[in-house]
């Protein structure tokens, strides 16, 4: 039976069934042989034993192998940061130079029919208005202003007043006008002041603000009693009414923050100078120091221009030309001013 197998296997070996021979395992090369029916070229297989042949295994034909690279792992873009805001230069702080003035016009009662070898009062208020104009003054405290005067300066000036004819006919005396093409009324007030023998009168003060820079300043003007043949001894009137008006600086000053004048005819002068530096944080115009001891410089007129610290006088005049002697018996006090506001706060970009 075993003879009659390998009979089998011989003859189909001799008819052509190919087989399929495997390399040695340490070969990297896969060969199929598939040989067609009696070719002559195809291999016997020699067993070494009829009943034992060598084992082998069959391999599918395989077609083309491609080997893919693994991809490369690509990382996550990073999210995007948003840009920290930023400064735009600061703008400069608003800065402003003006004019101001203390002027005592005399008043018109002062100078009928000829007293004092002077023109009229309604003449010499058109002379106060030539001379408001020479000086460029766009901030004037007045003294002794009379109505038929201020009637006079409206029409020749283009000053708006405070308190002018808004309180009683007397009381335009002391009043402070301002240019209104440069300047505006925020806040207008009156503080009442002891003049003659005591009797109080209410004086102006005007916190105004600057049409282009938007700067704000108070302005407060003062008139004191003289000692006159009619009203002598009037010293106590006068040390009240200076008390009063070195309250108010102090006021202005502490609760605004915005720079403070005071003009007027004080009647005064070194002693109303050491006493307005000592008891308020203010400066006058024409100089003088009170630091340590008082130096008020020989002042010559009783006229006042003073500023709150901080503020710069650039210039200071005490006007006693021709055109004056003929308007009054004072000289035209003028300042000129310059200030600096709060820088702006600077503004961001996203």
């Amino acid at each position: 039976m075993a003879l009659l197998t390998a009979a089998v296997l011989v003859t189909l070996v001799a008819v052509g069934i190919g087989y399929v021979v495997h390399s040695e395992p340490r070969d990297t090369t896969f060969v199929t042989s598939v040989a067609g029916a009696g070719s002559p070229s195809s291999p016997s297989p020699s067993p070494t034993s009829p009943t034992s042949p060598s084992p082998r295994r069959f391999i599918e034909p395989v077609g083309t192998v491609t080997q893919t690279a693994r991809p490369t792992p690509t990382k996550k873009p990073s999210p995007t940061k948003k840009p920290k805001p930023t400064k735009k230069p600061a703008a400069p702080p608003p800065e402003l130079t003006f004019t101001v003035s203390s002027f005592n016009v005399l008043g018109a009662s002062h100078t009928r029919g000829g007293a004092r070898g002077m023109a009229p009062g309604a003449v010499r208020a058109r002379h106060a208005a030539e001379l408001i104009r020479r000086h460029g003054a766009e901030v004037v405290g007045f003294q002794e202003l009379q109505g038929g005067q201020l009637a006079v300066l409206r029409r020749h000036t283009n000053l708006d007043f405070w308190p002018g004819s808004a309180l009683r006919a007397r009381d335009t005396e002391n009043s402070i006008g301002w240019r209104r093409d440069t300047w505006a009324a925020v806040d207008k007030r009156v503080v009442s002041i002891p003049y003659f023998d005591g009797h109080p009168r209410p004086m102006p003060y005007v916190k105004l603000r600057h049409l282009r820079t938007g700067l704000e300043a108070w302005f407060a003007n003062f008139h004191n009693p003289a000692d006159t043949g009619r009203y002598p001894h009037q010293q106590r009137f006068r040390d009240r009414a200076t008390a009063i008006e070195i309250s108010l600086a102090n006021q202005l000053v502490r609760q605004s923050g915005d720079p403070v004048f005071i003009t007027g005819d004080m009647n005064e002068r070194d002693e109303y100078f050491c006493r307005m530096t000592a008891g308020a944080p203010m400066i006058a115009a024409r100089g003088g120091s009170n630091v340590g001891s008082c130096q008020p410089g020989n002042p010559r007129a009783v006229d006042w221009i003073f500023g709150s610290q901080g503020v710069d006088f650039t210039g200071y005049t005490e006007d006693r030309s021709p055109l004056v002697r003929r308007t009054t018996d004072h000289p035209v006090i003028v300042a000129r001013v310059h200030i600096v506001g709060d820088a702006p706060a600077s503004p961001t970009t996203d």
